[in-house]
């Protein structure tokens, strides 16, 4: 019953986080838009039936059913037709497309009145429209940022220390086999040299172990050593000959476990002596923050530009029966099970919970800065590479002598949106599917 209050509570977290990540998200184009006079009808988070709403001045703040994104609506998005253009025949209809096309520029004109005829988002200079539409991926980037630096920089780092946490009976030749000593298996290096649980290695071999278990990997198997620990306050002198086993190979970067294209451990040869050191949380710099802020963001933007082959890769697994790689995509389904899990493990303790949980939301939040800011409408990116576009377009008539050209219209990329958006769909319905029918196992 507590396990599964765990997992329950771990998901609530989750889903507490992402719908601040997508609030603040909004706030990020909101404030910046009404900083510049932009009329903004709606402010929302989530899609689907109204939940809750209030209206606080010409806006009007919603939450809504489906937590899967968010939205502000802002007038005039797109510039209307230009004059030029030729008119529609009488009796012929607008085709698919070219309708779209026309209730892009139209949206949201029930909210205009005669007042707000120089409030259009179109109508502002071509860096403040940037400015709003990067402030949302800004958002997340910040809050990311702080996240790690909070877990970071005030809750810690787990570190090995030198303090002996387990002392293992016996040796285990595979990290696969069971823990279980057989009768007739020889004691451990550690039991035989009369190491206990809360001795500290202060030194091998006369040398100060600043960490111990590299200290421990340096020895030569089956050389005799004296190990000298803290014992009650005094310093104690024990002869230790370590042995040697498979254990897997640890990424230096990122710190996890390196796996082989089976997804198997990659296996070396180590000297051991039959110990686990304890951990403990050790503040860090804003060096160390800035160095891990960064390896994350580029390990999403990794991610993100090899999301095709990864999709075909969670199809094949869902609906192959395959094997869902650890660290592939996975979708808010995921992310709630990942939370669920971790919050559900006995063997970590509620510093230890927490952090992890504020970890998988700075994460989250450097994928919805990476990922919106792909140059692809509807996305951020895309209306800020409309803006690059426009900026360019500009100052070449410019030097050319030419007229301003005007606002650059994107509303005229609405099919390629419709696309794009059909298919951000497909991948998250496919995502969703996943994570329930072969859920990645963590």
């Amino acid at each position: 019953m507590t396990e599964t209050l765990w997992y329950v509570g771990g998901i609530l977290f989750i889903a507490i986080g992402i719908a601040v990540s997508i609030g603040l998200h909004e706030i990020g184009h909101l404030v910046p838009a009404k900083k510049f006079g932009v009329k903004v009808p709606t402010y929302a988070i989530g899609f689907g039936p109204t939940l809750f709403k209030f209206r606080r001045g010409e806006t009007e703040y919603a939450l809504k059913l489906i937590p899967l994104g968010g939205f502000i609506t802002m007038i005039g998005m797109y510039p209307p037709v230009k004059k030029s253009a030729k008119p529609l025949p009488a009796g012929k209809k607008l085709g698919f497309f070219a309708d779209m096309i026309s209730q892009a520029r139209s949206a949201h004109n029930e909210h205009e009145s005669p007042a707000d005829a120089n409030r259009k988002f179109y109508q502002l200079p071509v860096g403040k429209r940037m400015v709003i539409m990067f402030g949302g991926p800004f958002m997340n980037l910040l809050l990311g940022l702080g996240l790690f630096a909070f877990v970071m920089g005030v809750m810690g780092v787990p570190q090995r220390t030198n303090l002996i946490a387990q002392v293992s009976p016996c040796i285990a030749t595979t990290v696969m086999q069971v823990t279980d000593c057989d009768p007739v298996a020889d004691p451990s290096p550690a039991v035989a040299a009369g190491l206990q649980i809360s001795d500290e290695i202060v030194a091998v071999n006369g040398k100060t172990a600043d960490d111990a278990a590299v200290l421990i990997q340096e020895l030569p198997a089956g050389a005799p050593a004296v190990f000298t620990v803290l014992r009650d306050g005094k310093n104690v002198d024990l002869n230790l000959t370590p042995t040697v086993a498979m254990r897997p190979v640890i990424d230096s970067k990122t710190g996890q476990v390196q796996l082989d294209e089976s997804g198997d451990p990659v296996l070396q040869e180590r000297t051991v002596i039959g110990v686990v050191f304890a951990n403990q949380r050790v503040q860090q710099g804003p060096a160390y923050i800035a160095e891990q802020s960064l390896a994350a963001v580029s390990q999403v933007g990794t991610m993100i530009l090899t999301l095709p082959q990864q999709m075909v890769q969670v199809f094949d697994a869902t609906f192959g029966g395959g094997e869902r790689n650890p660290a592939g995509a996975v979708s808010v389904v995921g992310i709630g099970q990942l939370a669920g899990e971790v919050a559900a493990t006995e063997s970590a303790d509620i510093t230890d919970k927490l952090a992890t949980g504020l970890m998988i939301i700075a994460s989250l939040n450097f994928a919805l800065f990476a990922f919106n800011m792909l140059p692809l409408l509807p996305l951020d990116g895309g209306h800020i590479a409309g803006g690059v576009y426009e900026a360019a377009k500009r100052g070449i008539y410019r030097l050319r002598g030419k007229s301003d050209p005007g606002p650059a219209d994107t509303a005229l990329l609405m099919p390629a949106t419709w696309f794009v958006v059909i298919l951000l769909m497909a991948m998250s319905v496919l995502l969703i599917l996943a994570d329930l029918i072969n859920p990645i196992a963590f």
